[in-house]
């Protein structure tokens, strides 16, 4: 499947990375329930899963086009932790176990026997954000299994090589997009799935709940 609703961001980004990236996309979800939209993009998360070391791909992409579901920073870290619990629960796995420790070093999203980072877009981002949509009002899931990491810019599973980082860096920079190269050489991966509004700002704990809000079952 292409990239469809996720093709102008592609274009966009500044990362050197993107332009030659093998990406997929799930069915666009419609709803307003992202546990559903997670429930629903399990099957094709698991075929991905099957496919990607063979034909060597590099993501797929989520796409939930209530706008309501990325409008404010709050909704975009909900929705995320719902779509996650929803892949977790469709590819055999204990979300509440598997989120536990997000919020540990050394912890990574497990989906289908394969190790994932995973990037958000929403309309909330300004157009100054690597996280922007360039106009979508949908929200983005793009997630990346490890081993495209290794293929681009890592020695078989190590960190990222600092040339590589400031590479990465400038061209963001040159692009007017700057992004956090602090959270970026963090340890703590869940802290980077869902960005701030701005550098520097504190990370969101997208894994835990909001105060009035009850755990997904």
């Amino acid at each position: 499947m292409a990239d469809n609703g996720f093709d102008p961001i592609r274009r966009g980004s500044a990362c050197p990375f993107a332009a030659r990236a093998r990406i997929e996309a799930a069915p666009d979800y419609p709803g307003t329930e992202p546990y559903e939209a997670g429930l629903a993009a399990g099957p094709v998360l698991a075929d991905f899963a099957c496919r990607v070391e063979d034909e060597e791909l590099d993501g797929l992409v989520l796409q939930l086009t209530d706008p309501g579901l990325g409008a404010t920073l709050d909704a975009v870290a909900t929705t995320v932790r719902k779509t996650v619990t929803g892949l977790l629960a469709a590819t055999g796995a204990d979300p509440a176990a598997e989120l536990a420790h997000a919020g540990a070093d050394g912890w990574w999203l497990r989906l289908a026997g394969i190790r994932w980072f995973l990037v958000v877009f929403a309309p909330c981002y300004p157009g100054t954000s690597p996280r922007s949509t360039r106009g979508s009002a949908s929200t983005f899931l793009l997630l990346q299994p490890v081993h495209s990491f290794d293929r681009h810019a890592t020695p078989k599973g190590t960190v990222i090589a600092p040339a590589v980082r400031e590479r990465i860096r400038d061209a963001h920079h040159a692009a007017g997009t700057p992004y956090d190269s602090d959270l970026a050489q963090g340890t703590t991966e869940a802290a980077k799935f869902v960005a701030a509004l701005g550098p520097g700002d504190p990370p969101v704990a997208w894994w835990r709940p909001g105060p009035t809000e009850p755990e997904q079952t």
